[in-house]
């Protein structure tokens, strides 16, 4: 009777750590894998838009990540998409279509992150 017990209770242990472990949402990493920043004029929001719903749209279908937040500074300068996903340079290949074919992205500066190391480069 007490091996039923304890394989009862190492079932249980096992199906709640199980349970536990699929109940935790799915985390970011750390930090973002990809960075566009983009100079940009007020009048550009409506493009701004569209160019991110392409992006996130390109991103997913690939199942490359995902797009992260953009950052639009106020005074209608500076803005940064931030990607998120596991392979920096899948994300490049995935979205260098869109950002090349884009007005504002055109020849913008791109920053990948390789974990602590980071290449960056102009858009051509």
């Amino acid at each position: 009777m007490p091996k039923i017990r304890k394989t009862l209770a190492t079932l249980q242990g096992i199906a709640l750590a199980a349970g536990s472990a699929a109940a935790q949402p799915a985390q970011k990493p750390p930090g973002p894998a990809m960075m566009v920043h983009f100079d940009y004029y007020p009048k550009d929001r409506p493009q701004i838009h569209a160019l991110e719903q392409r992006l996130a749209s390109a991103i997913k279908r690939a199942d490359a990540g995902e797009l992260g937040e953009t950052e639009i500074h106020i005074d209608g300068n500076d803005g940064y998409l931030y990607m998120y996903g596991p392979d920096p340079d899948r994300l490049y290949r995935v979205t260098s279509p869109i950002l090349k074919s884009s007005r504002l992205t055109a020849h913008s500066e791109v920053t990948k992150w390789y974990g602590p190391r980071r290449e960056t480069f102009v858009i051509r």
